[in-house]
């Protein structure tokens, strides 16, 4: 294979005899004395269709963590039967590399969405859980169990940039569904919506893979049902506005949106509502 680009000493990006372009890891294959030609034996791992701007990565974090990131997302691959995003290896490590910094400068952020993730994406937590338990063992640090939650939304993001990428009138349609979607809540709630917020940040990666499993027809497997009617009873408001949300999805899609999707949309609207104004909203009977 033909070196196009030396990243570090270990790291180049290639093209192979296709014409294709690839991203190789290997001990010494980006030297920058090195020949210009790269055998395979000398290469350890390969990445496709990696978006160049992931690439000076390769240069800050720890070779370790970036192998182990990308083994977690061959584990995440084998098991998700949705395409992820070939960037999945890089973002894993980014987010894998920070978390060991802040642990083991003692520095610990609370992960208040920690049941909400294991509820709604529980093969992606399943994964997180086995990367935690990894990240303890190989590079001995204690690490809260939080952080599981935030390595699962790295999967579930790659799982959205993959859909996203892939289906680009798809897209367009999804992106001016959530626009209407959040029209709704701001008339319905008489909010103005704080789009850099971190609850809104939550409830849109929430929405977004809620549309795809709706598009899908892939059912979500909780026994959560049963606190519709109760929620309902508690926040009228945020239900009729939630009601409102599940009709427009509901003829976008020609899909029904379940009592137990509506659930967890109450919950993500209510703490957008929460973020904007002073409480969250009350029962208005």
């Amino acid at each position: 294979m033909r070196v196009v680009k030396r990243i570090n000493h270990n790291a180049a990006l290639l093209v192979n005899d296709k014409g294709t372009e690839l991203v190789a890891l290997g001990k010494g294959i980006g030297f920058p004395d090195g020949p210009g030609e790269v055998s395979l034996a000398q290469i350890e791992r390969t990445f496709y269709n990696v978006d160049a701007r992931y690439l000076p990565l390769l240069n800050e974090i720890d070779p370790k963590v970036m192998e182990f990131s990308a083994q977690i997302a061959d584990v995440a691959r084998t098991n998700i039967s949705r395409e992820l995003s070939a960037n999945l290896p890089f973002t894993l490590a980014d987010h894998i590399s920070f978390a060991i910094k802040r642990c083991r400068e003692h520095m610990y952020v609370q992960m208040p969405l920690s049941c909400d993730v294991q509820q709604q994406y529980p093969i992606e937590f399943k994964i997180a859980t086995l990367a935690h338990a990894g990240i303890e063992r190989e590079f001995g640090i204690s690490m809260p169990r939080g952080e599981r939650a935030g390595i699962a939304l790295c999967i579930v993001n790659s799982v959205m940039a993959s859909s996203s990428k892939a289906k680009s009138n798809d897209v367009r349609r999804e992106e001016r569904l959530i626009e209407k979607l959040v029209a709704i809540i701001e008339k319905d709630l008489a909010i103005v919506v704080d789009r850099d917020a971190f609850d809104y940040a939550r409830y849109d990666t929430h929405v977004r893979y809620l549309l795809e499993r709706v598009r899908t027809g892939e059912p979500l497997n909780t026994d959560n049902a049963a606190l519709y009617r109760p929620l309902c009873e508690e926040h009228p408001a945020i239900a009729a506005c939630v009601d409102k949300m599940a009709e427009l999805i509901e003829e976008t899609y020609h899909a029904s949106v379940v009592p137990e999707e509506k659930v967890y949309l109450m919950l993500h609207v209510n703490r957008v509502y929460a973020g904007n104004v002073t409480g969250e909203v009350s029962s208005d009977k």
